[in-house]
């Protein structure tokens, strides 16, 4: 039996696993194509939600899969059933309401995958493998790490904040007080910090770097990227001769 070591043990998803420069791919086509217009789109639209809301249970995120779901069934039975009833200023603010959501939720749903399932050093590998400069991927690695800090340290705020009975229902000001201002102070520490760890592990240095995980772009991220390619193709041909 070959010994192996835990920490090196890659158990993600195969869909978690993927190439993060398939993950930012994407990112950007999902978010381009859902906030167009177009005549041969909308079955496109509905696929690539689905999608979205796949990449979400493929990185065990139930709870953020299930509150998404809920959030598209009532969006559609507001655009099927009361925007039909509605009239004036009510059914152009629904309707404005809806479009926002429909379209730019899948977006953030994407973006939020990739930021959750790419490891650092994996990203770091790619782009250096891109050629990219250090001064574009260290600010970029920090914001990697930053976004999912800040929101592990707004849901410890949360919860002691709720043991002492403080909610924005009761005691509003405290919440001011208790909450956004000890989450703001966190939000400048937890940069600096970030910051100072990637100048401790060697990133800033000149010279070549070693890295534990392999990037390979496999079959899988081939295959999406060829159908992100047909996703482009439809894109601009409704853009440049349907207009």
């Amino acid at each position: 039996m070959k010994p192996t070591i835990n920490g090196l043990v890659d158990r993600r998803n195969i869909l978690a696993k993927l190439d993060p420069r398939t993950k930012i791919l994407l990112t950007i086509t999902i978010s381009t194509i859902l906030i167009s217009n177009g005549s041969s789109q909308n079955i496109i639209r509905l696929l690539l939600t689905l999608f979205s809301l796949i990449l979400l249970l493929s990185i065990n995120r139930k709870s953020q899969f299930l509150k998404c779901v809920g959030i598209f069934i009532a969006l559609f039975l507001i655009q099927e059933w009361v925007i039909p009833q509605s009239h004036g200023m009510l059914k152009f603010i629904l309707l404005g309401l809806i479009g926002i959501f429909m379209n730019m939720l899948p977006g953030f749903i994407v973006g939020y995958y990739t930021l959750c399932s790419t490891k650092v050093n994996e990203f770091i590998a790619v782009m250096e493998k891109m050629k990219f400069p250090r001064s574009i991927i260290i600010p970029i690695t920090v914001i990697f790490r930053f976004f999912p800090t800040i929101g592990e340290e707004h849901k410890h705020i949360n919860d002691a904040m709720k043991m002492r009975g403080i909610t924005f229902t009761h005691h509003f000001l405290k919440v001011i007080e208790y909450r956004l201002i000890p989450l703001i102070i966190s939000v400048v520490k937890i940069g600096n910090d970030l910051s100072f760890i990637a100048m401790t592990r060697g990133i800033d240095s000149p010279h070549a770097r070693t890295n534990v995980c392999t990037v390979k772009f496999k079959l899988l991220n081939k295959l999406l990227c060829l159908v992100l390619l047909v996703l482009w193709m439809v894109y601009f041909k409704e853009k440049l001769f349907n207009d």
